[in-house]
């Protein structure tokens, strides 16, 4: 009778019930045990729940201890093992200076595109829970646990959507001469989402039935197509969201938006790092990605805080667009429809696409995977900042017409992109030889002939994104030189 009686109190306790619950289970009026069986219970009771308590702790412990962002291994030397939460959280602080002055009344800031920009936030505190669980409860990264990774995702889709279609909303209403609508598109959202789906699923069974005989085997962590469609879907908007921003700065007269788009690229290359991670199906060979796309987030959210205190600062100066803005006819529910449709498409494409040609995907190297993420920022930067009209490229000529403000633009740009190229230079090699360079020894020497090649070759496709970048910082120099003189002409 006691022993079944301490099995009854075991079980409810297991079961996360109270103390109190636990003693009303013993409890019988009609009948009084002999006290050394209310004792043998009551010992039983105290010590079960004891036990039950300290296996809570012990959970709420080791949540408290798991670390949602990071990696199990991120190819940096030990010391900086984790390294990529640290830089993810300091990221925040400059996100909400950037909100702050994103959301000021003289930016002019589109009401969607302020309201996408805070929703952001909701995906980043998403991926926290997210995190944890992948690796409480399925022991492995957020990255391959897909229905945790695709459905934190689609906030940071979301998000993008909500940051660009406020802006070609603004566009539009400039050449219509009407209010813009902050409105959020919740149909729209239903008929993207919807139609996404529709078109992964219907690709799901083509595109296997049809490849299935020439396509590689696929890993079991692999992205589903929904996933994938989500990140194809995040980086079609943001990069759509870049131009709209440059076009935003001329319809609107203020030029310091340009700034934006330069402030923006950051962000594209991180999400091109996550994606090239993906590519490679999440293998620890090349977590450093991770960490890289750690700190170009900061470096995004960095940028973005000064693009947007030099739009609040120059909203006071702007100045008439000189011409009526270009005409943008929107149509949402098209556009939604076109970007469902290119959100499938291009997820079928990545996914099955890979798998056509070879061992690409399962012989992962660094040099590759750093032009997946540089080359099509580059390239994209270089088309959206290309001189309207003119058709002439990017110059030091360009650079030059600014004056002594753009000849110190250019220094401070480029005494800031050698301050990070070559101590990152060195690192990734140390990420991809397992040690730090040695002239001294033969064959790093030789090795350092081939880096170099590549190395430099990746410096000469970033010209553009430094001169823009040059160009971009021109006027705040500008201003400061004549507050400068200012104060000279008043003291003399």
């Amino acid at each position: 009778m006691a022993s079944r009686s301490v099995r009854t109190c075991s079980s409810s306790f297991s079961s996360s019930s109270s103390r109190s619950s636990c003693h009303s289970l013993h409890r019988r009026p009609s009948r009084r045990r002999p006290s050394f069986i209310r004792g043998s219970c009551a010992e039983a009771v105290f010590h079960a729940s004891l036990l039950c308590d300290l296996n809570s702790v012990n959970s709420v412990a080791t949540v408290a201890a798991t670390d949602a962002w990071s990696v199990t291994a991120n190819g940096l030397p030990t010391a900086l093992a984790g390294i990529e939460t640290k830089l993810f959280q300091a990221g925040l602080a400059p996100y909400l200076v950037y909100l702050w002055f994103l959301g000021q009344p003289q930016t002019k800031t589109p009401p969607l595109t302020n309201f996408g920009a805070r929703f952001l936030l909701l995906f980043v505190f998403a991926t926290i829970p997210a995190g944890i669980v992948a690796k409480t409860v399925y022991g492995d990264i957020l990255s391959n646990v897909d229905v945790l990774h695709g459905s934190s995702e689609a906030l940071l889709t979301l998000s993008n959507l909500f940051f660009a279609l406020g802006f070609a909303r603004a566009l539009a209403a400039e050449t219509q001469d009407s209010d813009v609508s902050g409105d959020v598109p919740f149909k729209g959202v239903g008929k993207l989402v919807a139609v996404a789906l529709a078109g992964c699923g219907a690709l799901a069974f083509a595109a296997p039935a049809l490849l299935g005989g020439v396509m590689h085997d696929e890993p079991t962590n692999a992205l589903s197509l929904p996933t994938w469609a989500v990140h194809v879907s995040s980086i079609t908007e943001w990069s759509v969201a870049m131009s709209l921003v440059w076009a935003y700065g001329d319809a609107s007269g203020n030029q310091a938006w340009k700034g934006l788009t330069w402030a923006m690229a950051p962000f594209l290359a991180s999400g091109l790092s996550a994606c090239t991670f993906h590519v490679f199906y999440n293998v620890p060979e090349l977590g450093a990605l991770v960490p890289l796309q750690a700190l170009l987030t900061l470096s995004g959210n960095t940028a973005c805080a000064f693009a947007a205190y030099r739009i609040s600062s120059a909203a006071s100066t702007a100045s008439t667009p000189a011409s009526p803005a270009e005409s943008l006819d929107l149509d949402e529910d098209s556009v939604i429809l076109k970007l469902a449709l290119l959100s499938a498409g291009g997820a079928a494409f990545v996914k099955y696409g890979e798998l056509l040609v070879g061992d690409f995907p399962f012989s992962p190297s660094y040099p590759t995977a750093l032009t997946m993420i540089l080359l099509p920022t580059a390239l994209y930067m270089a088309y959206l900042t290309r001189p309207r009209g003119t058709g002439e490229p990017l110059s030091m000529e360009t650079v030059k017409s600014y004056g002594l403000a753009g000849t110190l633009s250019y220094i401070l740009i480029e005494l800031g992109f050698w301050a990070i190229a070559f101590p990152l230079a060195l690192s990734w090699y140390k990420v991809a030889e397992g040690s730090w360079l040695d002239l001294s020894n033969a064959a790093d020497k030789a090795k350092l002939l081939g880096a170099g090649t590549v190395f430099i070759n990746g410096v000469r496709l970033l010209v553009p994104l430094r001169l823009g970048a040059a160009i971009a910082l021109a006027p705040t120099v500008d201003r400061v030189l004549k507050g400068v003189r200012g104060e000279e002409e008043e003291e003399a």
